[in-house]
């Protein structure tokens, strides 16, 4: 097979290449996700075309010259000074290589990362290459170069068809008599209300900091109001419905929050987010209360429905232990790996 590798930017692409890397997405999408609908092109370019502020993003595709398609694909990351994440991960830059199950071939893998490797000269600051895949394959290659398994973590599904809804009733009862005894009240909305927008920032950056990142030196940067603001604009832009449901305290003070986001072009899927309650407010079932009343809204609001997705890492022990009971299965694994960049120089030419 030969084949050429050329430059795929979003904003300059001409129809023919664009169609040919989102039929190469379409594909790789079909391995992992069997019988699902596929991604809707109009919302995969949006995506590609409005990435997060201060990220550079460059991709490079695998061309067979025989079929003249799309064959592999190579997705570089670094942040700039412009981006949220700048001062505390600088240092890291995230590679992903990526080809369809019947063309993976080691050589042309390897071609890819020789590529990405040029790609960093041009960044002093960058020290450690960080990845992440669902594909065994990826994973064989990365793990022969000498990186660290930095964190495993997987994609699981609760499918409303078999939610066990007696239980879920049974947390909103629990956590409705809770809230009237402590006088806790439950506030939903899409955008942060602004007599909020400050408490409520202060406490995703609390649960965030909670994230496990495994091996990974990688920093998640605070949650401030400003950059609150800047991520429902992009959603927006997007075209995602971002909804939220927080718990608040006699004493004001937001307790913990539960978030989802919800597209018409996929009406099929309710991707669940970030979940937690404020360290001092816990051991009071608020956590599977928030959980149970997003469960019902989903129920009630997106008939459309058949699963809810969410991303968790395996040593992530209490989240997981509510999803299980909540009926979650594992439907992909994932794992990354780390590895300083002077040492994968080293082991690619050695």
């Amino acid at each position: 097979m030969t084949t050429r590798i050329i430059d795929f930017n979003p904003h300059t692409a001409n129809e023919e290449i664009y169609s040919s890397f989102l039929d190469y997405l379409d594909e790789l999408f079909i391995e992992e996700n069997p019988g699902d609908p596929l991604i809707p092109r109009e919302f995969v370019k949006n995506r590609l075309k409005n990435p997060p502020p201060g990220e550079k993003r460059i991709r490079k595709l695998v061309i067979d010259d025989k079929s003249n398609t799309t064959i592999g694909h190579l997705f570089v990351l670094i942040h700039t000074e412009k981006s949220q994440q700048y001062e505390n991960n600088k240092h890291s830059v995230v590679f992903e290589i990526s080809f369809l199950k019947e063309n993976y071939d080691r050589n042309h893998a390897l071609e890819l990362l020789k590529i990405a490797l040029s790609i960093t000269e041009e960044h002093d600051e960058v020290t450690t290459v960080d990845t992440c895949s669902y594909r065994e394959r990826e994973w064989e290659m990365w793990e022969s170069l000498g990186t660290k398994l930095a964190l495993e973590g997987a994609e699981t599904r609760l499918y409303l068809e078999e939610v066990n809804w007696e239980l879920i009733e049974k947390w909103r009862k629990d956590g409705q008599k809770r809230a009237k005894e402590e006088e806790i009240k439950l506030i939903s909305f899409q955008k942060c209300p602004d007599d909020i927008l400050k408490d409520f920032t202060s406490l995703y950056t609390e649960i965030i900091k909670l994230i496990p990142l495994g091996e990974f030196d990688y920093v998640l940067g605070d949650e401030t109001p400003e950059i609150r603001r800047e991520k429902e604009q992009r959603f927006e832009k997007l075209e995602y419905e971002w909804y939220t449901l927080a718990t608040r305290e006699r004493n004001g003070e937001i307790s913990g929050l539960t978030e989802i986001f919800y597209h018409k072009g996929r009406p099929h899927k309710v991707d669940q987010e970030l979940t937690g309650v404020k360290h001092k407010y816990r051991r009071r079932g608020l956590g599977k209360w928030l959980k149970a009343e997003m469960l019902v809204f989903v129920k009630s609001n997106f008939p459309e429905a058949k699963f809810i997705l969410t991303d968790n890492a395996d040593i992530n022990a209490p989240m997981l232990s509510i999803n299980e009971r909540m009926g979650f299965k594992l439907y992909n694994k994932e794992k990354c790996y780390t590895i300083k960049l002077d040492e994968l120089e080293k082991n690619m030419y050695q």
